[in-house]
């Protein structure tokens, strides 16, 4: 008898995603941008609060022992919190650690460096990217006392605008930009979770820099309320009005944000550079 034909485990190769129809592109969001510096005001890594990229510059300075978000931060560097997350019955519950000779002594606070604060939040880091550790610590109204609220570690660092990461983009892999266009034809991936729906209608005016040698788009998707599903996002079509031709310059996503050096202020423009133009126009 034949035998069945046995299938190889793994994956199926993801499908390529759908692109849009002409009807589509006619019917896409037609977005005004809004003049924005080559710098950002606000970084972030989802982790905690947005911070300027400022914040990552120069010597630590040193934190302050006395304040209750430091001592937060401290205590759960060495451990001493756990004991207030733990659940269930007293009787069940370790009882902390006791100090004894061979207590290891309190982890340093000397490369660690405030990020951002306001009156119930604060976020610290450690080193820089993409390297970063940042860790959060949230004031407690009921007890009126700081503890630790989470942690990320090398998570890629986004322009964020009015509380909202920035989602990244492609252009239309149909249609070249040409130096003469006035208007982009965009796919944004949104950064946030949207159980799988598309941005339609939730796609703000995006961050233009107009530069001699590049021009910066920074998309933000406005997320939806309430919990949503952990599925990938599908791409939404949109278009950019743009104030001028782009002409010979790069077309760059300003999303992500690249520190190349520890010594070089962070730059949007360095990253993922597209060349307008035909395809032998490409630079390296």
């Amino acid at each position: 008898m034949p035998q069945p034909e046995r299938r190889r485990l793994g994956r199926l190769p993801a499908r390529e995603p759908k692109l849009p129809s002409e009807r589509d592109w006619e019917r896409s969001t037609l977005l005004e941008p809004r003049a924005a510096p080559r710098r950002p005001a606000l970084i972030g890594d989802g982790g905690g609060l947005p911070f300027p990229p400022s914040a990552l510059e120069g010597t630590p300075a040193p934190l302050d022992p006395a304040d209750p978000a430091v001592q937060a931060l401290q205590a759960h560097l060495d451990g001493r919190d756990r004991t207030k997350r733990s659940s269930g019955p007293p009787w069940r519950r370790h009882p902390p650690p006791s100090p004894g000779p061979l207590a290891p002594a309190p982890a340093s606070l000397a490369e660690w460096r405030l990020l951002a604060r306001t009156g119930d939040e604060a976020l610290f880091g450690r080193g820089q990217p993409p390297a970063l550790v940042t860790m959060a610590v949230s004031r407690e109204s009921r007890r009126n006392s700081w503890a630790y609220s989470g942690s990320s570690a090398g998570r890629p660092l986004r322009v964020t605008r009015e509380g909202i990461r920035a989602s990244s983009w492609r252009l239309d892999p149909t249609r070249e930009p040409q130096p003469q266009d006035t208007e982009l034809r965009l796919l944004v991936t949104e950064q946030t979770f949207s159980g799988g729906q598309r941005a339609h209608g939730r796609v703000l005016a995006p961050d233009l820099h107009l530069g001699a040698d590049q021009v910066v788009l920074t998309l933000f998707v406005t997320p939806r309320p309430g919990y949503q599903a952990g599925s990938s996002n599908p791409e939404t079509p949109v278009r950019v009005a743009l104030p001028e031709p782009l002409g010979p310059r790069l077309l760059v996503d300003g999303a992500l944000v690249r520190f190349p050096a520890a010594e070089r202020p962070p730059d949007p423009a360095e990253d993922h550079p597209r060349p307008a133009g035909p395809p032998d126009a490409e630079r390296g």
